[in-house]
């Protein structure tokens, strides 16, 4: 299930479906990728205040977004998509393909699925 958490703190922190710990404990081989909000180009622009990441989890053996984490400004905004995706159980190479707003906080999205690296 794909439940989404935010903690409405300075800056936001929010998750959705599973951390990288809980599905290894669940028995998934999770791998992971992360971005740091700063080096996004929204980031870039809204400067002082940027602090913050998106992590993603995948389950390695099916190719499937498991989890998301996000922590920064509207990071709580920024987990709608991920948690449709993981509700959705879509594969992790069609977020790929996917056409991201430029320039908002949740197109660092693109940039941590590119962290995941290609499916083994």
């Amino acid at each position: 299930m794909a439940l989404p958490r935010v903690t409405f703190t300075d800056p936001e922190v929010g998750s959705v479906g599973l951390t990288e710990h809980a599905a290894r404990e669940q028995g998934l081989r999770a791998r992971t990728g992360t971005v740091r909000v700063p080096s996004s180009a929204r980031g870039w622009i809204h400067k002082a205040g940027n602090d913050g990441l998106i992590k993603l989890a995948e389950d390695a053996d099916r190719g499937i977004l498991i989890g998301a984490t996000s922590a920064g400004p509207a990071g709580g905004e920024v987990l709608y998509g991920l948690a449709v995706a993981i509700q959705m159980d879509i594969p992790v190479d069609r977020l790929r393909h996917m056409m991201f707003a430029y320039p908002t906080f949740h197109r660092a999205v693109e940039d941590a699925l590119a962290d995941l690296g290609p499916r083994h």
